[in-house]
């Protein structure tokens, strides 16, 4: 029972690892309280914000735990170019908000940020490098006539992300192989430990605000 343990504990660690390699881990300190003194529905999608994210990664962190198991990192990698795109697609319809990840160095073209995303990555990548890097950041923003809030939950590297997202001489010829198959205009290589990899990103509609009475 002693070995089992072992193994299985040696397994979660190395699915972790993997999972931080493909950025759906991420490494910034804990959420914060929520925040006081703002309207009811800011409140409300604030929340439903922090929920869809942790949703969307604790889902792709389910397949993928099940894809290492099976057959490692290669395997995981084709299910992840399979799904990655799906899952926020699936998140979308269910609960109408938009949701996806973003990166400044995409891998799939649907990663692409709009223009505020980019300023937003831009800002975080400054903002890490300064040690100011938060866990979270939102706002409500006027887009096109209407009211929303924006959240983006910064992503970081970490030592084993290298493994997908290094430099691509330290990336495994296997890997290599894989990731030159499903994505043969990656840009997300070339990453270092501690840089920001990119960010969860939720849209919500807010309703228009109360006219003066």
């Amino acid at each position: 029972m002693k070995h089992r343990s072992s193994h299985i504990g040696v397994k979660l660690s190395v699915a972790l690892v993997f999972l931080a390699a493909l950025g759906w881990v991420t490494t910034a300190s804990p959420l914060p309280q929520q925040p006081t003194g703002e309207d009811a529905p800011v409140q409300q999608a604030l929340q439903q914000a922090r929920r869809v994210a942790n949703e969307l990664t604790e889902k792709v962190r389910g397949l993928l735990f099940k894809e290492l198991e099976k057959g490692g990192y290669v395997g995981a990698v084709r299910v992840c170019s399979e799904v990655a795109q799906e899952i926020p697609r699936e998140f979308t319809a269910r609960t109408g908000h938009y949701v996806r990840r973003v990166s400044l160095g995409y891998r799939h073209p649907k990663d692409v940020p709009d223009e505020y995303e980019r300023q937003k990555l831009e800002l975080f990548d400054r903002l890490n490098r300064e040690g100011k890097l938060e866990s979270e950041y939102y706002e409500v923003v006027t887009e096109q006539g209407g009211r929303y809030l924006r959240y983006l939950r910064p992503l970081l590297t970490g030592p084993m992300c290298l493994t997908c997202h290094g430099e691509k001489q330290q990336i495994p010829a296997d890997v290599r192989a894989i990731l030159e198959e499903k994505y043969p205009d990656d840009r997300a290589t070339g990453y270092h430990t501690g840089d920001v990899r990119g960010a969860v990103s939720v849209k919500i509609a807010l309703p228009s605000p109360s006219e003066p009475k």
